[in-house]
């Protein structure tokens, strides 16, 4: 089994001809590794861009990619053909810290190559939920590498950081702290299409009240003094997408004001809830 941690860096810019904002891909940097995680080899490629002439300002500072180099690239048709032929035949798991690069890199496919979808794409690890699983202090939040990697006890202090080929390493130096080979191979996944839908599935608020996604459940509101519902003394507000009402605990004569946000990802509606007590004023208004 050959594992490759990849990395992309792009520049995100309006573009006038598609009147939307894109990500264009500006470098691919990747290290090959085997099942011991020793490496292999390594790849990086700095690629020309076709749809924005200048980067942005912060893409400049952060990578310190300059628009010569840029200019000096080749098409991304080229980079994407010579990283399918680094890669060969061979097995391979892509790792990739968080899934926004591969969400990039389709989306460039689909913009340069016609191609829905990613040829070369087996299966696929989510490095950073990986990675995560293993540090104590990590919240749901996702953590971001330089984090990640401090949190583990590793030096940074020698680290070129928003560089394609750097931020592999780096994540590969985090696969070691935390490596399983059973476990890393469990937690991988086909990259067949419901991969990719649910890849591109583009996570929205509910904001209709009725949505039959919305467990009605969640609607209600338990008093956390004497675990009772409460009743519902107010119609539903919707307000920053969040539902919002008024409940009444009779038992602890108490008035509250209780949220709700639901938002919708490909397999699961994810909620949110928080509860404030009202004060005097409130009420009285």
């Amino acid at each position: 089994m050959v594992y490759v941690i990849m990395d992309l860096e792009w520049n995100n810019s309006y573009n006038k001809y598609r009147k939307c904002f894109v990500n264009e891909i500006l470098e691919i940097g990747a290290v090959m590794v085997n099942d011991e995680l020793e490496v292999i080899d390594t790849f990086s490629v700095i690629i020309r861009s076709q749809l924005i002439k200048k980067l942005s300002g912060r893409v400049k500072n952060l990578t310190h990619i300059t628009n010569e180099d840029m200019t000096s690239g080749v098409s991304f048709q080229r980079a994407v053909s010579d990283f399918s032929k680094w890669i060969g035949s061979k097995n391979c798991v892509f790792m990739s810290w968080g899934n926004s690069d591969i969400r990039v890199l389709y989306d460039n496919y689909s913009m340069f190559c016609k191609i829905k979808g990613i040829p070369f794409l087996t299966e696929y690890l989510d490095l950073q939920k990986y990675c995560q699983q293993f540090i104590v202090s990590a919240t749901n939040q996702q953590i971001s590498l330089v984090n990640a990697a401090i949190e583990m006890g590793i030096d940074i202090s020698d680290c070129t950081f928003h560089r394609a080929l750097e931020d592999s390493l780096l994540g590969l130096r985090c696969l070691k702290k935390c490596y399983n080979k059973e476990h890393l191979l469990n937690s991988a996944v086909i990259c067949d299409e419901a991969f990719y839908q649910k890849l591109m599935f583009k996570a929205t608020y509910i904001t209709n009240i009725n949505n039959p996604k919305i467990d009605k459940e969640k609607l209600k509101c338990k008093c956390d003094l004497c675990g009772e519902y409460m009743n519902r003394m107010s119609d539903w507000k919707s307000i920053n997408q969040t539902f919002s009402s008024l409940f009444y605990c009779k038992n602890c004569e108490r008035l509250v004001r209780y949220s709700a946000r639901f938002k919708e990802y490909y397999d699961k509606v994810d909620v949110k809830t928080s509860v404030s007590e009202m004060k005097k004023t409130d009420k009285d208004n």
